[in-house]
């Protein structure tokens, strides 16, 4: 139902009238939207050009206070009557201090505004409206676009909140996109100039989006109550850990090792380097890939006593004919004045039978190299490493592109690696690419001033956990568990980022806190004991499975999942111990037996036998699976043990219709007749992910809560007893705070406690040992 459409009135704020009007609106108010217009998407770097306020649904204030002048092409400072508006500006938000403020994205606009005018709204942030849709609605707006991005949530929702905003967005995004184009501004999606809109324009579309931003946190509030989640939201995890550890962490940043970044970069090319030349060397001495060289260049430059290949004959041979700016001028009467010579005879008349093969083959094999960035072989070109693989060596291909093309990639390279030197070399070829250019370009190229700022999205994932760009950092590893060199880059990588002058880091990482988790929330006994006894996980997990005490002709003397004794799986049997990894976690997480027989190479019988011993063998884990599925059934949520909450309505719907039954094979060929194998194979996937989602959520959210508490905890503590330090990272399940270094041993103790116990796991006790050091590497 449409709820009743509200007048909009929005003000541009450029007058004295109009500033009484905005003054009265913000001391009235005691909730206020609040918004940004900036020149740039760096809140160190860029100016504010403006701000919006909503204190009731349907007003919207904007104080533009600079304006892009087209003939200076620079933002100048606006005035009224006199008075500049950054001054003016900067009052009215000081004013906002104390209120209840609503933001959308309040990272960006908390530190734009501390930086640009000394005023720190981030005690004052109540709600963060894109934090808020996802505590409720974690999938966000989909297929809306960004699905946290406020004009999606805003159409979601159109009808609920009185607007026809898609229509508006549209209408607006058209001005917009017209005035900054008319304005000599870029409207790309990386880089879109809204400064350079005109004042009229930008003051409509920046008032409009903080009343779009009132709207959507009334809206959403209302639901966050409905669910039981305010307690979770407000006082519990999610607000205040934004308020007091995700902003500070982007305000913050890392120093980085700039010197060492140099040097690596430096080292990794010279090593990507000797690796090509030793894949290309192997390469050259296989009389299969000289065939392909030859065939390839052969039939991408036939010869011809035309254009570019006849070009290059007469260069190879350095015939006297005239030169023009696209090679050799072959006019018949040009030729015909040359010497006798084979060349002459060719391109008089075009058969090839006056010329000798390896001339033929030559100059193929020249423009072929020219064309193909200078080299025979481009080994980063997964079409021409398939033609060599398989068409020339008559390699067995593993797998086929959708085009039912043979795939040559990471799983063909690693299989091919244990036959040919050259396909390992080239293995770790692309390691070092992916190395150089994800890893130290990309630090690199973002340090500002030797810092490095990453980004922490706390609605980066559906679980709670952090979306951010140092999840990507390579674990660290230990030497024998991959080659010597990658090993060395992936732990350089870390020593990167380094702690400032008179500070260390103390890193904290959870021990197996998936695993732990696990073991709680399946209340199975055998899996508690493996923590509480300290024995190994993967060990315990192949013995009960496989049952591997009962076999009393493989393993006379038994088996132990215990490290220190004699009979340790790891020691008797390390491969049956691997082999439990494919699918310790991989059945919390809702995997098939079908599906762990594909993922660890074995029979689909050897699949189902594995799967039902696991069950067997935990029988916790089975009773979980199935009471949390029934919850799901029931409700189309799942909440994990602190409250957060996973909404499973596709499934449910499915569910709902077609029951059990979407699972079995032959009731979906049935359905396909009348509804299309699309469609039910949408509705199956729908069933099928929510049937996983139901187990993994629980583990996941649990695992992201424990560490986002643990956190929130740590930089209340440090505080509170007078320990100068603050959480400055968090990577997967690991914690990095910055403390000054006289304190670094009461803080890591106090760390190591908080870390162990702020959540408490039923069953279970959490292990985080912490390490102190100048860097992420020694650190860790």
């Amino acid at each position: 139902m449409v709820n009743q459409v509200i007048e909009k009135k929005y003000y541009k704020v450029d007058s004295k009238e109009t500033l009484k009007l905005l003054f009265q609106h913000i001391q009235d108010s005691d909730t206020l939207a609040y918004d940004t217009e900036t020149t740039s998407l760096n809140p160190r770097k860029g100016k504010i050009i403006g701000f919006s306020v909503s204190g009731d649904v349907g007003i919207g204030f904007y104080l533009p206070t600079m304006v892009w002048n087209t003939e200076t092409e620079q933002v100048e400072e606006l005035t009224i009557e006199g008075t500049g508006c950054h001054s003016i500006a900067k009052k009215l938000i000081s004013m906002l201090v104390g209120k209840k403020l609503i933001m959308h994205n309040a990272s960006f606009d908390a530190r734009y505004t501390q930086n640009f005018y000394g005023v720190d709204l981030l005690p004052s942030l109540w709600v963060d409206t894109a934090l808020l849709v996802h505590t409720v609605k974690e999938e966000g707006a989909f297929g809306y676009g960004s699905p946290f991005g406020l004009k999606p949530i805003a159409i979601m929702i159109q009808e609920e909140i009185g607007l026809d905003v898609k229509e508006a967005a549209n209408q607006e995004q058209i001005e917009l996109k017209a005035s900054i184009k008319e304005n000599g501004g870029v409207t790309t999606r990386v880089n879109f100039e809204m400064y350079k809109a005109d004042i009229d324009i930008l003051s409509k579309y920046a008032a409009a989006d903080t009343d779009l931003t009132l709207r959507i946190c009334n809206h959403f509030l209302k639901v966050l109550k409905e669910e039981g989640l305010e307690k979770f939201f407000f006082e519990e995890e999610v607000m205040p850990l934004y308020r007091e550890v995700t902003i500070p962490m982007e305000i913050e940043g890392l120093a980085l090792d700039i010197p060492l970044i140099e040097k690596t970069r430096e080292d990794v090319i010279k090593d990507q380097e000797r690796y090509k030349s030793s894949v290309m060397t192997e390469l050259i001495k296989l009389s299969k890939v000289k065939e392909w060289v030859m065939d390839t260049a052969l039939k991408n430059f036939p010869p011809s006593p035309k254009g570019k290949w006849a070009s290059t004959l007469v260069e190879l041979y350095g015939l006297p004919l005239p030169k023009t700016a696209r090679g050799y001028s072959l006019k018949n009467s040009n030729v015909l004045a040359l010497e006798e010579h084979p060349v002459r005879e060719y391109l008089l008349t075009g058969e090839l039978d006056h010329l000798e093969e390896e001339v033929i083959i030559r100059v193929s094999m020249k423009l072929w190299k020219d064309s193909n960035d200078g080299e025979l072989i481009n080994i980063q070109s997964k079409k021409q490493m398939a033609e060599i693989a398989f068409d020339y060596l008559k390699e067995k291909p593993l797998s086929k592109t959708a085009k039912g093309q043979a795939q040559f990639d990471d799983d063909a390279i690693q299989a091919l690696s244990a036959k040919y030197e050259w396909c390992k070399n080239l293995r770790l070829y692309n390691k070092l690419l992916k190395i150089k250019s994800t890893y130290i370009d990309r630090f690199y190229e973002a340090a500002e001033d030797g810092r490095f700022y990453p980004y922490f999205k706390q609605n980066g994932t559906v679980s709670g956990r952090y979306g951010s760009d140092l999840q990507q950092l390579p674990k660290p590893k230990e030497e024998g568990e991959a080659d010597p060199i990658i090993v060395h880059y992936t732990n350089t990588i870390r020593a990167f980022f380094i702690s400032d002058p008179g500070t260390v880091f103390v890193d904290d990482d959870y021990e197996s806190l998936e695993p732990h988790i696990f073991a709680s929330i399946s209340n199975d006994k055998a899996l508690q004991e493996i923590f509480n006894k300290g024995h190994d996980f993967y060990s315990t997990v192949a013995i009960r499975t496989e049952n591997l005490n009962n076999q009393k002709d493989k393993y006379p003397d038994g088996v132990s999942a215990d490290k220190k004794a004699p009979n340790f799986l790891k020691k008797l049997d390390a491969p049956k111990r691997n082999t439990a990894k494919g699918y310790s976690l991989g059945i919390a997480y809702g995997m098939s037996a079908y599906a762990l027989a594909m993922s660890i190479g074995v029979s689909k019988e050897e699949g189902k036998r594995l799967h039902q011993g696991y069950l067997e063998g935990f029988p916790g884990v089975a009773n979980w699976i199935k009471e949390s599925r029934a919850k799901f059934k029931s409700s189309g949520t799942i909440q994990n043990q602190v409250g957060r909450v996973r909404h499973l309505d596709k499934g449910k719907a499915v569910y709902d219709i077609f029951g059990e039954s979407i699972m079995d094979w032959r009731t979906r060929k049935e359905l396909e007749r009348e509804y299309g194998k699309d469609q039910v194979l949408q509705w199956y996937r729908d069933y099928k992910n929510a049937l996983n989602n139901v187990l993994n959520f629980q583990i996941q959210s649990l695992a992201a809560s424990v560490v986002n508490r643990a956190a929130l905890a740590i930089n209340r503590k440090l505080k509170e007893v007078g320990i100068k330090g603050i959480v400055v990272a968090q990577i997967h399940d690991q914690l990095v705070i910055k403390v000054v270094e006289e304190q670094a041993e009461e803080a890591a103790k106090v760390i190591q406690h908080i870390m162990e116990t702020t959540t408490q796991l039923p069953g279970v006790t959490l292990k985080a040992p912490p390490e102190i050091g100048l860097n992420l590497r020694d650190a860790h």
